[in-house]
């Protein structure tokens, strides 16, 4: 399953997601849409089962067979020159030029996890990481096709494929450590908003959200959760 644009081309820029199964599909699709509300010029791609609802994306890819996080084995297989990933449970709420600007002097950028300080956090597969050095969160990555990304992602795949968790942060940290020759620029928090305090909901100096990533815009069985996710906007 394979969808191009109109004129025959992949396009040089867009977002692509990894969705596996109907809800997550919904959602994803519902992030898309966020995209294009504020970014029209920007495509968007969607890797997913064989026989998923595709209607929403510009283009669509089977996941392939036995992959145990087929984000990590992907996202080096991106349509695009310049490619924003995003997690499904995200939605867009800004014109997105300024961040993929990054990439005239970048080859990839990422935000720091917030709670970097939690032990889960700190997980070690072969290297021994100062704290000052946090795990990016991967659930928003921008980057170049470009051969010191595609090296990184072809590492990943290979740490995180032998280390010991489910979770792919942790391979992550320890390739992009090992990765000199990566410019890898740290986003502000803004763009991949994890964690809100009381108080900016009433005022805040904080500058405005461009990304939203929260447990909430997960699928949700809890109706009320349900309700309220799909209010977020």
């Amino acid at each position: 399953m394979h969808h191009h644009d109109d004129d025959g081309r992949t396009s040089r820029r867009g977002v692509v997601y990894v969705a596996w199964g109907r809800e997550h599909v919904a959602v994803a699709r519902r992030s898309a849409d966020s995209v294009k509300r504020h970014n029209p010029d920007l495509s968007t791609a969607l890797w997913c089962r064989a026989g998923d609802d595709t209607s929403g994306f510009d283009m669509a890819f089977t996941i392939p067979e036995g992959l145990r996080r087929p984000k990590v084995n992907l996202l080096g297989q991106t349509p695009f020159d310049e490619t924003l990933f995003l997690d499904n449970d995200t939605l867009v709420r800004s014109a997105l030029g300024s961040l993929f600007r990054l990439l005239e002097g970048y080859d990839m950028a990422g935000a720091q996890v917030q709670l970097w300080h939690r032990e889960r956090h700190q997980k070690p597969i072969q290297l021994d990481l100062p704290d000052a050095f946090p795990e990016i969160n991967t659930g928003v990555l921008l980057y170049r096709r470009s051969p010191p990304v595609l090296d990184l992602l072809n590492r990943w795949a290979l740490l995180y494929a032998e280390g010991p968790y489910g979770i792919d942060q942790p391979s992550f940290r320890e390739v992009l450590w090992d990765s000199p020759d990566l410019r890898f620029h740290v986003l502000p928090p803004q763009y991949n908003k994890r964690l809100f305090e009381a108080s900016e909901l009433i005022w805040s100096e904080q500058p405005r959200t461009r990304i939203l990533h929260l447990e909430l815009l997960r699928p949700q069985r809890n109706p009320v959760l349900r309700w309220l996710s799909n209010r977020v906007r």
